[in-house]
């Protein structure tokens, strides 16, 4: 019984290193991001936001001497 807990434990680890291996293998070069959108597969898009707030922030107001508005 020994024996077969040991090859079970050999073989999951195998499995696990040859699901590493094939998940870090690159694409091939006929992959297009296209591909995704028609399979239906979800893409990761990372918006650049703005770093501060913008809608608290007064704009720059440059005052002309003979503005009459003030």
């Amino acid at each position: 019984m020994a024996y077969v807990f040991t090859l079970f434990v050999i073989l999951v680890i195998g499995y696990v290193i040859y699901r590493i291996y094939k998940k870090n293998s690159s694409s091939s070069n006929r992959y297009t991001p296209y591909d995704d959108i028609t399979m239906g597969n979800k893409i990761d898009v990372k918006r650049d936001g703005p770093i501060e707030d913008t809608k608290h922030i007064i704009q720059y107001d440059e005052k002309v001497e003979n503005d009459k508005t003030v």
